[in-house]
């Protein structure tokens, strides 16, 4: 084999290593642990409206060392084929060059294996894989269609305005209330669950845990909208078009929508991301005020961080709901924040610096937003008639950002809260329960009946069903759900 062809082999091989070893590498340093099926479905699923920020930190940080690493390395490799250099300490007895483009290829090789390896170790690919082979029916078992249940509404149907937080983790509340913080980042939204209506995994305040297949963005809405955990299969076809986003699905926006509602999505950034128009659009027929939205209106002239910040967003949100509120039918208003983002998030002229860390200014400045939003909806005429929710899309992806102390047993869960309900619950305590099972406890919020109190994976908690997660364990229905269930493909995922 001649030389050249030798060395453009090594180099390849040398790059791809280095390529993913250290973007694997800075992926987990900066988001945490991902799982292959959020990393699966991003590379599956077109990245349009993603942050360019983050492109940029990653092509800052990772590529000069992945280039360097690669030229230090290759040039160790093909310097003693291309100058006939002998490595006799090697190579005993023989003068061959032969040898040396060999065993420098199988160098390569190894060096390619070994980074190989430790994506492994520190992906759960491997598991990703057995479940990928293992298959369950849980979810064909435990699966009720809301198509086919009878909801009934009240005559008179309330507006919801439900508000999904970026990250917002209920570790950020203090100690004495539940979370990890000393004193709280998050005092006024606190102060708002202890006021109003909070299912708790535990005797403090707590909220829903965030499954496999809900634990990013697309996933988290995925959850809380159709009541199901957003699985990609591996097959090659799957949202190849890109036309269908879970087409079996069936959720709160097709329920609302069929009730007469005006179902509106507003977020600040690119709503194609992710495939968080088409989730809306398919299921519910959503209308739909982003950053394109924003910036064709004149509203915005410039992309910043995400789009446009959640100062923007919450103005821009007290219009177009003052707007739905002059219309003769009821409204289902919901929004993303996205100030609170990782990897420290965006830092406003309003937030302060009490923290040395800017991720908790941000995070303390996203619950004074929160809060003054919350004080301008009571304001409203609409308000009587209107049930809010506030919901962590979440857990933060920030990694180590709160750690669970030594020896301490603590579950992470994301902030749940219900304001202003049609019906109110005693059983609010030590309530053991998922995002996916916010679906149906919104519609109870709204005053629905629903047949069963049981939708999609969900159960209403205003009900004395117990959640699957009561009936079966956390660890158990988290197992059964990340495995391959060829009735999630063939009729829901389609």
């Amino acid at each position: 084999m001649k030389k050249k062809i030798i060395c453009i082999i090594i180099v390849i091989i040398v790059l791809l290593a280095f390529v993913g070893f250290i973007s694997m590498d800075w992926l987990y340093n900066t988001f945490g642990h991902l799982t292959m099926d959020e990393i699966v479905f991003h590379l599956k699923y077109p990245m349009d409206g993603a942050n360019t920020d983050l492109v940029l930190v990653y092509l800052r940080q990772s590529v000069p060392i992945i280039l360097i690493s690669t030229l230090i390395v290759s040039f160790l490799l093909i310097y003693p084929i291309v100058h006939n250099i002998k490595i006799r300490k090697i190579i005993i007895n023989t003068k061959e060059n032969k040898k040396v483009k060999f065993i420098n290829l199988v160098l390569a090789i190894s060096i390619f294996l070994v980074s190989a390896i430790r994506i492994c170790n520190i992906t759960d690919i491997n598991e990703y894989i057995k479940n990928q082979i293992d298959t369950s029916n849980f979810i064909e078992q435990e699966y009720v269609n809301p198509e086919n249940v009878n909801i009934e509404f009240p005559e008179e149907k309330r507006n919801l305005i439900y508000i999904y937080l970026e990250s917002m983790e209920s570790t950020y509340y203090s100690k004495e209330s539940g979370g990890l913080e000393e004193e709280s980042l998050i005092p006024e939204i606190e102060k708002l669950a202890k006021e109003n209506i909070n299912f708790s995994n535990t005797d403090k305040l707590g909220g829903a845990y965030s499954l496999f297949g809900s634990t990013w963005t697309a996933g988290a809405m995925t959850a809380q909208t159709l009541g199901i955990p957003l699985k990609i299969s591996v097959d090659l076809n799957s949202l190849s078009d890109y036309r269908d986003f879970l087409k079996g699905g069936y959720g709160i926006g097709e329920i609302l929508e069929k009730e007469g509602y005006h179902n509106y999505l507003m977020l600040g950034s690119n709503a194609i991301f992710g495939g968080r128009e088409k989730l809306y659009k398919q299921h519910g027929n959503y209308e739909i005020w982003d950053y394109n939205s924003a910036f064709d209106e004149g509203k915005v002239s410039k992309y910043i961080w995400w789009g446009f910040v959640d100062n923007l967003l919450f103005e821009f949100a007290k219009e177009k709901i003052t707007n739905l509120a002059h219309e003769n039918k009821p409204f289902n208003f919901t929004m993303l924040t996205a100030d609170t983002h990782f990897e420290d998030g965006y830092l406003c002229p309003d937030c302060g610096n009490k923290y040395d860390e800017q991720y908790k200014n941000v995070i303390a400045c996203s619950s004074k937003k929160v809060n003054e939003f919350v004080n301008w909806i009571k304001n409203q005429d609409f308000y009587e008639n209107t049930t809010i929710v506030i919901v962590g899309d979440h857990l933060t992806m920030k990694n180590n950002f709160i750690d669970i102390p030594e020896g301490e047993e603590y579950d992470k869960t994301v902030v749940s809260i219900i304001i202003n309900s049609a019906i109110d619950s005693d059983n609010t305590k030590n309530r053991k329960y998922c995002t996916m099972d916010l679906m149906p406890t919104t519609l109870g919020a709204l005053g629905a009946k629903i047949d069963g109190d049981r939708l999609a994976l969900g159960t209403n908690l205003f009900s004395n069903e117990q959640t699957l997660i009561e009936k079966y364990g956390l660890d158990y229905v988290e197992q059964e759900i990340m495995k391959t269930s060829k009735f999630y493909d063939n009729n829901i995922l389609k």
